[in-house]
């Protein structure tokens, strides 16, 4: 049944590969004071479990989303706001507001924005979701990524370097207000040397993210939330048709943390893990992109089947089989994926297949109840297909 369904899917959209879509332009819209610009992004997909343990084969609704922007005073007040429809556990259907964010552009060269919206940390978090080369974020924005933030953040661009700096509520991410009285900081840099036929980008970035350590944090919580990295980025155009994209990026990071078992404020804990992708992408015709990305992510270097054989730490959220034989923890995927552009971003479809790889050891109860080392490696690999519009 799951060869039928796929193979039916499969036919239906490459279908849509073949067809001729006719769009229509809007009407100019009028408002009390300055502009107004309506957009929107629109992905559906299907999800493929290629197991049939391990997960059900779905059609998804990945993003509904209504996009306002415009300017109050040209060229010095612009304002921006993003929607979504997401259901509730009711069943109700409600509209939210994503990101609502003012942007005052009053000294040179600089924008200053205030409101609540998605930093500019990591390689992709602050991407247009409608630009995502391929459907799944990297890990490193995955596992590490802030999200949206309220605060204040201020970008400056020059020819060869761009600038960031920002104060926000931090830690909860996506939150509308914060829970305690220390903020975060956040930092970063771009480098964009001038290259001819090739466009260049690299950097880093540093988000110190702090909580006061009383009220609700005294007995659990985290205290520290601090992530660095760097990226780097070209597009380099081969031929007349033929372009060629790398994007890669290495981010670190250290969480310490409360706990009403193991850590006090008086002795915290602290999980320091981290993650890079490296991704590859050709473009040997404006309709058609072939691309291939590689995530590895350790939640916690400190937690090794190898290293802790023997020892008997005890880590939150860890197994231990009380002789202090850790699991590995890490994960890895393979990505390939082909985009197919019926109208640049406007109109496109993905399709692409993951191979989750869990690298290193568990341990295992033989049918003698021994404890024994096996590999971790499970059979979860997942095709996925996507159609976007975004107008």
């Amino acid at each position: 049944m799951k060869k039928v369904i796929f193979v039916v899917l499969t036919v239906i959209l490459f279908s849509l590969l073949v067809s001729n879509l006719a769009f229509s332009q809007l009407a100019e819209v009028k408002v009390g004071k300055g502009t107004l610009k309506i957009g929107g992004i629109l992905q559906a997909g299907f999800t493929y479990n290629l197991e049939d343990s391990m997960g059900f084969d779905s059609f998804t609704l990945n993003r509904a989303r209504i996009l306002l922007w415009g300017d109050i005073v040209p060229n010095k007040i612009k304002y921006f706001v993003q929607t979504e429809t997401y259901n509730v556990s009711k069943g109700e259907v409600i509209p939210v507001i994503l990101d609502y964010k003012a942007q005052f552009f009053y000294i040179q060269k600089t924008e200053i924005t205030v409101g609540r919206f998605l930093p500019n940390f990591t390689l992709y978090m602050p991407y247009h979701t409608g630009k995502l080369e391929m459907i799944n974020y990297p890990l490193t924005t995955q596992r590490y990524a802030v999200w949206r933030q309220v605060g204040i953040q201020t970008t400056t661009q020059t020819d060869y370097v761009d600038f960031n700096l920002g104060i926000f509520n931090g830690y909860p991410a996506n939150n509308f207000s914060d829970n305690n009285d220390a903020f975060d900081f956040f930092g970063r840099v771009d480098f964009k040397p001038p290259v001819d036929e090739a466009k260049i980008r690299f950097g880093g970035y540093a988000w110190l993210g702090n909580a006061d350590p009383g009220g609700n944090l005294t007995d659990s919580g985290t205290v520290k939330w601090n992530r660095f990295g760097g990226f780097a980025m070209a597009d380099y155009k081969a031929s007349e048709k033929v372009t060629l994209r790398f994007r890669g990026e290495f981010l670190v990071a250290s969480t310490e943390y409360v706990d009403p078992y193991y850590c006090t404020m008086d002795s915290l804990c602290t999980t320091d893990g981290q993650a890079f992708f490296a991704q590859i992408g050709v473009q040997p015709d404006p309709r058609v992109e072939f691309l291939a990305r590689y995530d590895h992510h350790d939640p916690d270097k400190d937690m090794s089947y190898e290293e802790y054989q023997g020892t008997a730490k005890l880590y939150r959220g860890s197994f231990d089989n009380g002789f202090g034989m850790m699991n590995d923890d890490e994960e890895a995927w393979l990505t390939i994926g082909v985009n197919y552009y019926l109208e640049g971003i406007n109109s496109m479809f993905y399709l692409n297949y993951i191979h989750k790889m869990e690298p290193g050891d568990k341990n295992v109860q033989d049918e003698t109840g021994k404890w024994i080392k096996e590999e971790r490696e499970i059979d979860n690999d997942l095709i996925v297909a996507q159609v976007q519009i975004t107008f």
